[in-house]
């Protein structure tokens, strides 16, 4: 039987607060996040079982996070992101956590894993990325769409980010992960991975996996780019 791990967030945590790009969206860094990482790791490899998820766009397999990760972190976190994000009186709602390994090769990625993506473009959205692997397997960059300027896509946005995307999908696709720099992103901030690290930043934030092609990624958590990314979703006071 599997001991469940240590999920308690670290009193020692470091945590700083970085203005990202152009717009300068904030964004939570947190390093030395958990009490116990590795104990993290042994629960990815023995207590779990990581699958492909149908419909979904992640390169790779996830697997579902102990609920008492999702609770410890959302409630570290609440206070957090209501300071950093001004959030007033709005009610945390949804909090969905899973692990995550990327594995799908460059070649195999249809055009939408190719691009910069968002999540939602709900601005009382959040994701977190935690970093349960060694630096060499890549953070997390964010971007601005050089044809339309945007960095984050709010919902009056959204349609326009649409189109411009999918007419520079049309003419540039090639089987690839995002680069810094293409015909019509550029990158404006990079997080580089580090194990127990953890970021924060709004859902509607033009970002993507920093993956390089020359770096294997195996499905075995303790050997692949393990992460345990985290959805907040917050609403207005009734």
């Amino acid at each position: 039987m599997t001991t469940a791990p240590d999920c308690r967030p670290a009193d020692s945590a470091v945590i700083d607060v970085l203005a990202i790009g152009a717009e300068r969206a904030p964004l939570i860094r947190i390093d030395g996040a958990t009490t116990d990482p590795n104990a993290l790791v042994d629960f990815a490899c023995n207590a779990v079982a990581f699958s492909p998820v149908a419909g979904n766009l992640y390169p790779g397999l996830r697997a579902p996070m102990p609920l008492d990760y999702v609770r410890a972190m959302a409630t570290r976190l609440d206070p957090l992101v209501r300071r950093v994000y001004a959030l007033g009186d709005a009610r945390l709602a949804r909090a969905e956590c899973f692990f995550s390994i990327v594995t799908t090769p460059a070649a195999k990625l249809v055009p939408l894993q190719t691009v910069p993506h968002i999540d939602t473009s709900d601005p009382l959205h959040f994701a977190t990325v935690h970093y349960l692997c060694p630096p060499h397997f890549g953070g997390t960059a964010f971007f601005r769409q050089r044809s339309t300027g945007y960095e984050a896509i709010s919902p009056d946005r959204e349609a326009e980010w649409d189109r411009a995307r999918d007419a520079a999908l049309a003419v540039q696709h090639r089987p690839a992960y995002p680069s810094p720099d293409t015909a019509d992103h550029v990158r404006v901030a990079a997080i580089p991975a580090a194990f127990d690290r953890l970021i924060l930043y709004r859902s509607n934030s033009l970002h993507a996996g920093i993956i390089d092609p020359a770096v294997a990624h195996p499905a075995d958590p303790r050997s692949g780019r393990l992460t345990a990314t985290m959805f907040l979703a917050y609403r207005p006071p009734a």
